[in-house]
């Protein structure tokens, strides 16, 4: 698909590919990190935090059709950090709308009692949207939070009691439940009204069933409804790669139509190819229906061809740039049929400079500050055209992903910006792992992790990749709540609600990862950071023995206000790190239950025979380095921007001379360029 090649091209260091991943996803990621942070400067910075973490953690993903479903993991931890939450909570899946509070637009009276409710605490903010907005029991609510039942209904009275009292003091009225919940009923009135459009409006295949319906209003922009139809008796997330498996709308408060995508193959499979030009003019005529004048606005930059089609990309242009996150992109199947179309819309104008720096001037900047870092990295195959991963030993320009102003005002008012290095870590040799038999078999892993057949039941498994088999098994007493509710919440929460989640490797049948997504009730146990320590070492003596010899545990103090402990493993060669790759285990200490498991796949062959001595020096590779770089305008988006109009400035972002290309690596031993 579309989306999963851009982040396989993202992960082979492809820069533009990264940017269109994130900049699609940016609208989506503030409105879920303000509805933790409830203000604008700090979701801002849970966003640039996470785009920072996906950029470092985005090679390691090894399942790119789940990229939203990771980047949202990863603005979730990130919310909760800034939160300082001490709750004993699992980030998974579920998260994705769980703590999403509805907020509606400037115009609509509405806005003074959600106002009213954003001032309250957050645990009792977050208790209001379960119980009214989402129509959760106290029961319910408690199992979430993980608190009793006495607890939540004591914090919902308090919230209730505080929201009158704020809601008095700008309205002069006191809301009733009713009030609460009426919001409720108009956002799914208005679902249904979309709904009923979409339906109307396009061909939904009658072999296809809706799976999800689910409606958000916030204050940033109008609301945006999304449905996904999925053919019956298809799993929406489990199918097999390459299957046909539906197809989905995003419609915006004013019936526009924002995003579509439909599987195509099966349809398409007798139908002749059509040549590039007969594929632009069925993209164009699939446009105008829905966009009229679409065609004065934006011009056709550029166009990309894959396996199945062509995706055609029509942008603002400005300077003869075109501008990130504008216009349309439209994506026809090789037979003609359009299966992918997203709308951005034409954006505010950006000020053009006045005088544009020279170039000079940055190269000599780049010069004196620029570093490289020796380390090891698997350089993927689709860059070096090979059959799998190579590790290199590697200089890393430390400014890769830097940009610089090109705009010889804003060049001349900036200041090299401070840096905050995070205090280093201490890392320690890992203690003899115990001696222990090779768990190697989907039975062992199943005893290994406790998951007792009386008690649990496979729910699903399926092929990731060549590389990678996931199971899903769910505790037998689980009960489902036959809710019409076609939200992601409830569709996500129904996924992964008491099950526990494994991913093996399908050659050798080790234990990769796992994680448990179970409401369990702490225990009575108070295990030190020691003890887990025992519980884990056993772990990697039966799961990734061969990886003893590279492993190096980070040097932590105990977690005391925290029933989990985390234990992180990073992976070194003769004192030379093999950066991004690490391995982390959680336990929980109130239990001694493992609770989670991340490793990665490690060819340990390439490990025992990589060169760790490096034969050019730094002073050469960043000559290298500085004889081959060249910069290239393009506008940028500026994400210290408010609103649904995207912001930008003019930068210069280093590329390669004669292939316009980022310089990611230099071979510290060939001098080669990656």
């Amino acid at each position: 698909m579309n989306d999963f090649e851009r982040v396989r091209e993202a992960q082979a260091g492809n820069r533009t590919a990264f940017l269109s991943l994130i900049e699609e996803q940016q609208d989506r990621l503030y409105r879920i990190a303000y509805s933790y942070v409830r203000q604008e400067m700090d979701a801002e910075d849970v966003v640039h935090e996470t785009i920072y973490r996906a950029l470092v953690g985005l090679p390691k993903l090894r399942q790119p059709q789940f990229f939203t479903t990771w980047l949202t993991r990863i603005l979730m931890n990130c919310a909760m950090t800034a939160l300082n939450k001490r709750q004993r909570l699992v980030v998974d899946d579920r998260c994705f709308e769980e703590l999403q509070q509805v907020s509606v637009t400037e115009h609509d009276d509405r806005i003074d009692l959600l106002a009213a409710v954003d001032q309250l605490e957050p645990r009792q903010r977050q208790v209001i949207a379960f119980k009214y907005w989402q129509d959760m029991t106290i029961e319910e609510i408690a199992n979430l939070l993980r608190m009793p039942s006495g607890t939540v209904k004591t914090i919902l009275h308090r919230g209730l009691k505080a929201l009158r009292k704020n809601y008095s003091s700008t309205e002069g009225d006191i809301p009733s439940e009713s009030a609460i919940v009426s919001e409720q009923d108009w956002l799914q009135q208005r679902l249904v009204a979309l709904k009923q459009l979409a339906e109307s409006r396009f061909d939904i295949p009658q072999t296809h069933e809706l799976t999800i319906a689910d409606y958000q209003e916030d204050k940033r922009e109008a609301g945006r409804a999304t449905f996904v139809w999925t053919k019956q008796g298809a799993d929406p997330v489990w199918g097999e790669t390459g299957k046909d498996t539906g197809m989905s709308l995003v419609l915006g408060s004013q019936e526009e139509l924002l995003e579509y995508t439909i599987d195509v193959e099966e349809a398409a499979r007798d139908l002749p190819v059509l040549s590039q030009e007969e594929l632009r003019l069925r993209g164009e005529e699939f446009v105008l229906i829905h966009y009229p004048a679409a065609w004065k606005q934006f011009s056709l930059t550029r166009t990309k061809e894959t396996e199945s089609g062509t995706i055609f990309f029509y942008e603002q242009v400005v300077m003869d740039l075109p501008l990130p996150s504008s216009g349309f992109r439209v994506t026809v199947h090789q037979s003609g049929m359009v299966s992918n179309f997203l709308y951005f819309g034409q954006q505010k104008k950006p000020k053009i400079p006045e005088k544009l720096i020279v170039k000079e001037q940055i190269f000599q900047h780049i010069e004196k500050t620029v570093k490289v870092d020796l380390q090891l990295t698997y350089v993927p195959k689709e860059v070096l055209n090979r059959e799998r991963d190579e590790l290199r030993l590697v200089y890393k320009p430390d400014n890769y992903w830097k940009s610089y102003p090109a705009d010889e005002k804003e060049a001349s008012k900036s200041t090299e910006e401070a840096v905050e290095w995070e205090e280093q870590a201490v890392w320690l040799p890992v203690p003899v792992l115990p001696q222990a038999a090779a768990v190697r078999t989907l039975e062992e892993v199943q005893a290994l992790l406790g998951i007792d057949p009386k008690r649990y039941q496979l729910l699903r498994n399926a092929d990731i990749d060549e590389e990678i088999s996931a199971y899903v098994w769910r505790r037998r007493d689980w009960k489902s709540t036959d809710s019409d509710d076609r939200s992601f919440r409830t569709f996500l929460r129904t996924r992964s609600a008491d099950t526990v989640k494994v991913m093996i490797h399908k050659r050798t049948g080790a234990l990769v990862s796992f994680a448990r997504f179970e409401d369990c009730p702490p225990g009575e146990k108070r295990l030190s950071r020691d003890a887990c320590l025992d519980i884990v070492l056993p772990l990697l003596a039966c799961t990734r023995p061969e990886l003893e010899p590279y492993l190096w545990l980070r040097d932590q103090e105990e977690e005391q206000e925290s029933d989990r402990e985390q234990f992180e493993f990073r992976i070194g060669v003769q004192g030379v790190w093999l950066k991004r790759e690490s391995l982390r285990v959680v336990v929980n200490k109130t239990t001694g239950l493992l609770e989670a498991m991340n490793s990665p796949l490690i060819d340990t062959t390439q490990l025992e025979t990589v060169q760790t001595t490096p034969l050019i020096d730094e002073s050469k590779a960043l000559q290298i380095y500085m004889e081959a770089l060249d910069l290239k305008l393009e506008w940028q988006i500026d994400y210290s921007g408010r609103g649904k109009n995207h912001r930008y400035r003019l930068v210069y972002q280093q590329v390669h001379r004669d292939n316009q290309r980022e310089i990611q690596w230099i071979d510290a031993r060939t001098g080669e360029l990656i």
